[in-house]
């Protein structure tokens, strides 16, 4: 058993859930199942498939110190669960900023950089929704891609930078060091002393974006939140990051209320991004638009690539391509769901509006429904299923993407609000 095991939490529920239904609440622990100890995730799922032809199962949690039980059917719980680990010792050198909240993943789908970026802003009481934070960088709007299917493809702050149109937008005191950066470790302290939590990546190897809340052990040692850690309490990075975002002053908007004041030029800004952003080919090394997405066909129809592949690479490639046709899909019903919220704000616009959340809407749906049959958990080798006969049905989505994609080109070049917007 691991020795750093707390327990596992239960932080959310699907819909339809048999936990739920039977009186489990969020916050509880899961004890045991069917009599026998939690010692992991992974244990869990063992226990599921070695009591799933058993009638009636008991579930023992803990809810505030006292136990309870429960009795399901075997199979899916029904439940989003936190694996908590033991929380670190704090040494008697620690400079700590309390009260970031967790970052918990549980749709699967969530963007590490603006929900660590959201936490920050709710630690210094700005109201800025989730979805909201995401369309206003137009980064719902931005297709990249380059060759080897590169991770950075996804990040906010690679290629085409999101996160510097926005952060500019907001008019926020901000600077973005990588790894390079012989003074890392000083910036990051400076920032902590300052009492202003620091956006880095990369913390525990993944790629993602999380926050460092704080130091110790003569800052060799940084605390934080990721998506990845396992302590209710901050945990400790297991590396140092490889980028970091280093706000110079309290992130504030200009309004007293903590809300978007200008926010209808914010939107128009964002929009006019968007224009741009299916306009032009390439940026800082990546393909944008549509010819990132024939850039994208290409590689999926490159044969010999995939034959020179070993098993380990084939199916992390094949993993990491299904996240871009879900992540894709994710910022294309963002899109949609953003045109439709943004209507009684440009009444002018309307009809416009409506027709480009039905296309993006539309493309959500192409981007997610060529993914059904892929397993997104499985130990199998995954060429069974990613062959060259569905990396074909893959690459007639996206075509059929690329024509949405023209028709929402025109639709944006005629909004009234860019006219209004333009007249000074």
């Amino acid at each position: 058993m691991n020795k750093k095991f707390e327990g596992l939490q239960i932080i959310g529920f699907y819909d339809n859930s048999q936990l739920l239904d039977s009186g489990v609440e969020v916050g509880d622990w899961l004890i045991e199942y069917n009599g026998e100890l939690i010692e992991s995730k992974d244990q869990l799922t063992e226990l599921k498939l070695r009591y799933q032809g058993t009638t009636n199962i008991i579930i023992k949690v803990k809810r505030n110190d006292v136990d309870e039980y429960f009795q399901i059917w075997p199979g899916e719980l029904g439940v989003y669960l936190a694996e908590v680990e033991k929380n670190p010792d704090v040494l008697k050198d620690a400079i700590r900023i309390d009260g970031i909240k967790r970052l918990e993943k549980k749709t699967g789908l969530e963007n590490t950089f603006f929900s660590s970026l959201k936490n920050i802003f709710e630690y210094f009481q700005l109201d800025i929704d989730y979805h909201l934070l995401i369309s206003i960088s137009a980064y719902p709007f931005r297709f990249q891609f380059k060759k080897g299917f590169s991770h950075d493809i996804l990040d906010p702050t690679e290629g085409y930078d999101c996160a510097s149109f926005m952060f500019d937008n907001l008019e926020l005191k901000w600077e973005m060091h990588q790894t390079q950066s012989k003074n890392q470790e000083t910036l990051i302290k400076k920032s902590i002393d300052r009492g202003i939590p620091v956006l880095a990546r990369n913390l525990y190897g993944k790629e993602e974006w999380g926050i460092i809340t704080g130091y110790q052990n003569k800052s060799k040692e940084f605390f934080c939140r990721s998506f990845s850690d396992k302590t209710l309490d901050y945990s400790i990075a297991p590396q140092s990051p490889s980028k970091i975002i280093i706000f110079y002053e309290n992130p504030s908007l200009p309004s007293k209320s903590g809300k978007i004041e200008n926010l209808k030029e914010q939107i128009i800004e964002g929009l006019h991004v968007a224009e741009e952003l299916l306009n032009i080919e390439e940026s800082q090394g990546f393909y944008i638009g549509n010819r990132a997405l024939e850039e994208w066909q290409e590689n999926l129809k490159d044969k010999e690539f995939f034959e020179a592949l070993d098993d380990q690479v084939y199916d992390h490639i094949c993993k990491f391509n299904h996240l871009l046709f879900d992540r894709y899909s994710y910022n294309c019903q963002i899109a949609s769901d953003f045109f439709s919220e943004i209507i009684p704000e440009f009444e002018d616009s309307k009809e416009h509006l409506k027709r480009l959340s039905k296309f993006y809407k539309a493309e959500s749906k192409v981007l997610g429904d060529c993914q059904k049959f892929i397993p997104k958990n499985s130990e199998e080798n995954l060429r069974n299923y990613w062959n060259p006969k569905s990396r074909n049905n893959e690459v007639i989505a996206l075509v059929k993407i690329q024509k949405k994609n023209r028709e929402i080109m025109t639709i944006l070049e005629k909004l009234p609000m860019f006219k209004i917007s333009d007249i000074v």
